[in-house]
């Protein structure tokens, strides 16, 4: 806990000095908002920050997240390298005065896009994941747990797009094995391409017969220079739970003097 909270302030510290000499990326896709992943990887030496705040409610618990921060870097063309920092949570139970908070298991994970057609309208790609067991103990999984994607993208009109994840979790330790799923349309206005829309559904299905079946949808917005907004809300049916959620997201080009 003590050596992730030092990690997290030394990550925050460096990007803090390094903004100062670094270009602002316009052409970055974002992998928020949303439960999936998109397709898209960012170029050999561009560095991707995003990151945002959720409050998600169920029955008889309410959960504050700050952070949902994801640092991506640029490694080669076609594959990038993930660093999953997460959330710092706090959780309050509605009819108990018990409270947890602390940060969640750190992630490190690749992104490699193995397809893409010659009209640029169909890409395919790979991500491979292991969460490490180092948050708080009310959000450890406690085991070193690995879990692969595939993540697809289809541009169907100029302002219709399909995207779908398959992904599975390994099962490890007193955690069940999980596939994942989601298929999610988006679409851009016309006469606004830099604001968009999307609405989607996700669902993880468990080894231990525990299911989660989600709806969800937001609302994208680039502003300038090409950081991007987003809104975005859902809902959780088996377990009767919502969350609502703000981000921002901005890719930076290489080091400039």
């Amino acid at each position: 806990m003590k050596s992730y909270s030092v990690v997290i302030f030394c990550m925050l510290g460096w990007f803090a000095i390094s903004c100062q000499t670094l270009k602002a990326q316009e052409n970055y896709v974002p992998d928020r908002p949303g439960i999936g992943n998109g397709s898209y990887v960012v170029e050999p030496g561009v560095f991707g920050l995003e990151t945002g705040i959720q409050l998600s409610t169920a029955k008889s618990v309410n959960q504050f997240d700050i952070g949902q921060m994801l640092l991506r870097f640029g490694v080669f063309e076609n594959l990038e390298m993930r660093v999953l920092m997460n959330s710092y949570s706090t959780q309050n139970f509605d009819e108990t005065d018990i409270t947890n908070s602390g940060f969640q298991d750190l992630g490190l994970a690749t992104k490699f896009q193995f397809f893409e057609s010659e009209n640029k309208e169909t890409r395919v790609s790979a991500i491979g994941k292991v969460s490490l067991p180092v948050g708080a103990s009310a959000f450890t999984k406690y085991e070193v747990i690995p879990t692969l994607f595939l993540a697809g993208d289809q541009l169907l009109t100029e302002n219709f797009s399909m995207s779908s994840n398959i992904g599975y979790t390994f099962g490890v330790g007193s955690s069940s094995d999980n596939w994942l799923f989601t298929l999610t349309p988006g679409f851009t206005f016309p006469n606004q391409k830099n604001l968009g829309v999307y609405a989607g559904y996700a669902g993880i299905y468990s080894g231990n017969k525990i299911n989660e079946y989600y709806a969800e949808a937001g609302i994208t917005l680039i502003v300038n220079e090409g950081a991007h907004l987003d809104l975005n809300a859902g809902y959780e049916f088996e377990n009767e739970s919502l969350f609502i959620g703000i981000g921002f997201s901005q890719g930076f080009d290489r080091w400039v003097k």
